[in-house]
C-alpha cells in the first residue's frame, strides 16, 4: 500500500466556530492532492467546560465530510490526540484535529523505504519559530 507521511495537526480557535475560510482553504489543499485528510474530528467546549468532541460518523456539515472520499470509519486519531485538543481551548472554544497524510511526499517515502532506508527524523518547525530564524539571518519575509 502506497501511504505518504502521516501527521497530526492540531488548530486552537479562541471562539466556538471555525471561520469558512479556514475550512475553504483546507478543501482546497486536499482538493490539490498535495495532502490527503486521513482522519479528523471537532473537539469543542461549551460555556460550561464540558468537552465534546465530533467526526465524521456525527453528521457533519457536507463543507467537512466531502474532504474524505472515503466514509469508512477512520481510527488515526487517539484518546491522546483528542486530549491534547482539548487541553488547546478553553470555554466556548473549538479546535481542529487532523491527520494529513503528505501525499507531495508519497514517492519519495517509497523510495527511501525500498531502498532500505528509514526516516530517521521527521519534525515540523513551528511558523513563528522559521520566522525569527530568518529574520535573525536577515532574509526579507512576507
Amino acid at each position: 500500500m502506497k501511504i505518504g507521511p502521516l501527521e497530526v495537526i492540531i488548530c486552537a480557535f479562541p471562539k466556538p466556530a471555525i471561520d469558512a475560510t479556514v475550512i475553504k482553504a483546507l478543501s482546497e489543499t486536499v482538493k490539490s492532492g498535495a495532502v490527503a485528510l486521513a482522519d479528523f474530528a471537532l473537539v469543542s467546549r461549551d460555556g460550561e467546560g464540558v468537552v465534546h468532541v465530533r467526526d465524521l460518523q456525527d453528521d457533519l456539515p457536507a463543507a467537512w465530510s466531502s474532504m474524505i472520499p472515503d466514509s469508512r470509519p477512520l481510527t488515526l486519531l487517539n484518546d491522546s490526540d483528542l486530549e491534547l485538543a482539548a487541553e488547546a481551548i478553553g470555554h466556548n472554544e473549538i479546535a481542529l484535529v487532523a491527520v494529513l497524510e503528505h501525499r507531495w511526499a508519497q514517492r519519495l517515502s517509497e523510495e527511501v523505504r525500498r531502498s532500505g532506508g528509514v526516516t530517521a527524523l521527521q519534525a515540523r518547525i513551528p511558523q513563528e519559530e522559521a520566522v525569527v530564524a530568518i529574520e535573525a539571518d536577515g532574509v526579507a519575509t512576507t
